[in-house]
């Protein structure tokens, strides 16, 4: 299994920017933000990689966690700490998941489509606690049936 924390206010992906070039191609690319998000992912993720003692990309079906805690907002501050609770708001928790996943193709595994399992948390951290994100990554063994769940 594969464990990383991020640390950070987490990043939903972006929608893609478009721009005519002076040959009159249009091209996309990620907001800057986004692009900064994911390469902090790619980092931590690849450090992961070594300490889980894996060198090889991930080539089959994978099972996904991750849990996104949020920075509380300091008008949520109370005399008497306030802890961990759900995050109602934006950004959008697939948005945030996108972000993750795409940032983890070619450094996990070779496409985020062998993902077949995502298990998603978007949390308000408690009165004081740093916004990070928790990513743990597994391969899942197919079994016999074709379900592959164990």
């Amino acid at each position: 299994m594969i464990h990383a924390e991020i640390p950070g206010q987490p990043v939903a992906q972006g929608r893609p920017r478009a721009f005519k070039t002076r040959a009159g191609r249009i091209r996309t690319h990620d907001p800057e933000k986004s692009r900064m998000w994911k390469a902090e992912v790619r980092a931590a993720l690849a450090l992961a990689m070594r300490e889980a003692g894996r060198s090889e990309l991930l080539a089959g079906p994978v099972r996904c966690r991750i849990r996104s805690t949020l920075l509380c907002p300091r008008s949520h501050y109370r005399k008497r700490p306030v802890g961990r609770r759900w995050h109602t708001h934006t950004p959008d928790i697939e948005n945030l998941a996108k972000a993750i996943l795409d940032a983890s193709s070619g450094v996990v595994w070779i496409d985020d489509g062998q993902v077949c399992v995502l298990e998603l948390q978007k949390l308000v951290g408690g009165q004081g606690e740093p916004a990070h994100t928790l990513v743990e990554i597994e391969e899942i063994a197919v079994d016999p049936a074709g379900w592959g769940i164990r």
